[in-house]
């Protein structure tokens, strides 16, 4: 079984397996000369490269030696080796008996300070279809309220049902039930992440987020990974890290996708690509978005997820690329205000919170652009439509707006 957490965590620091390898033989020569010896004890040093990291990667060697083991929990910032996936053979059994254990733990670290869990019924002894079923419509309706009234509205409600959900892992079930429990816990992970993200909470949304790539990658879901990762990209974004953002773009990318799920890695590329001030790069990932979501033939025929992944959502996710462009270098690109508008004109009202945001996007380059008359048009319908939605994504964007409409 590979190794995806390691791979994960040196991916989202940026470092090759070189330059991790590097790093760790580094730390090792520090603790070794750090132990007692002496002539008849000379030093010893273990021997790791690049070859000794892709080991771990592909599941060739699942617990090297104790030396190694902290030298890699050091350099990754981890306080132990099951953070980095690492695992002793013999103790595999326990280590998947309390996988779902560490998930309820990690849930309950990410809802200390933000809102109570309401009660639910014990899981039922034996888990089928059925009642998944019912959970899979509760996630699809709760995605639905997200879209319309912001993750503040929503936050309460998942966070309920994935902890219900958690629970059912101490249920009794067929392996196929299973798999698809961990696609289901991967999915409402994914929904309380970006509610929470969308809420104002990112150091809460990290842990939920996380909690969701473990529950895909061991369902063995490309679809719901590359949503997980596009998501937590999404955040990394707004926090400033183009790095981070890059990395998990580049690991939802990893499995075969539906072409709208393409169309939008390379949209939050091209997000990422603007913080760092790269037009070369926008421009390039923005041209490719259009161009692979304009081969979509039959956009409900993958996961429901990537249904709405239509031609305004990519303008939207585009035109943002291009806004954080403008903002990033001064100059914007002659497509941005007619990229903004389309959007803003084709995104409907079940999408309140997407619309608002576009609006007042559209808005603040229109000030900018000194056509006040058209710009006070599209403020006002931005306040409008933000008066349903509570998100702290869309108050930084009417943030954004307020000053350039303030000065007249």
């Amino acid at each position: 079984m590979t190794n995806e957490k390691l791979r994960h965590i040196r991916m989202i620091k940026g470092i090759t397996q070189n330059q991790l390898a590097e790093k760790v033989q580094k730390r090792l020569i520090d603790l070794a000369f750090r132990q007692p010896h002496s002539n008849k004890t000379p030093l010893r040093i273990p021997a790791f490269d690049a070859k000794a990291v892709s080991r771990l990667e592909v599941g060739d060697v699942t617990w090297p030696g104790r030396d190694v083991r902290d030298a890699l929990c050091h350099v990754l910032g981890v306080a132990d080796p099951s953070e980095i996936g690492l695992y002793s053979k013999k103790s595999r059994l326990i280590h998947d008996e309390v996988s779902t254990s560490r998930r309820r733990t990690l849930l309950a670290g990410s809802l200390a300070g933000l809102v109570p869990v309401p009660a639910h019924q014990p899981p039922p002894a034996r888990l089928g279809t059925g009642d998944l079923a019912a959970v899979e419509q509760r996630v699809d309706d709760l995605a639905a309220l997200d879209r319309l009234r912001g993750g503040a509205a929503t936050l309460h409600f998942a966070l309920g049902e994935l902890d219900c959900l958690l629970g059912m892992g101490k249920s009794s079930m067929q392996p196929k039930v299973r798999t698809r429990l961990n696609t289901a816990v991967a999915n409402l992970a994914n929904l309380a992440g970006w509610a929470s993200f969308d809420a104002g909470h990112t150091a809460h949304s990290r842990p939920l987020f996380q909690l969701g790539i473990d529950a895909a990658r061991e369902a063995g879901d490309a679809d719901a990974l590359c949503h997980l990762a596009t998501n937590f990209a999404r955040q990394e974004i707004q926090e400033r890290d183009a790095e981070s953002a890059l990395a998990l773009a580049d690991m939802a990318a990893g499995s075969p996708l539906p072409r709208a799920a393409l169309a939008m890695i390379d949209a939050v590329k091209a997000q990422a690509f603007a913080l760092q001030g790269d037009e070369g790069q926008v421009r390039r990932y923005v041209d490719s978005a259009a161009a692979i979501h304009s081969g979509c033939t039959d956009l409900f025929g993958g996961p429901k997820w990537t249904w709405t992944i239509t031609e305004e959502k990519v303008n939207s996710d585009t035109g943002y690329a291009l806004y954080r462009l403008a903002v990033r270098t001064g100059h914007r690109s002659p497509e941005l205000v007619n990229t903004l508008r389309t959007a803003e004109q084709n995104t409907d009202s079940a999408r309140a919170r997407v619309k608002a945001m576009v609006t007042a996007r559209l808005a603040t380059v229109l000030y900018q652009e000194g056509a006040r008359e058209e710009a006070d048009h599209y403020a006002r319908s931005a306040r409008l439509l933000a008066g349903s939605v509570t998100s702290a994504r869309l108050d930084l964007a009417l943030g954004e707006m307020r000053p350039r409409a303030a000065r007249g």
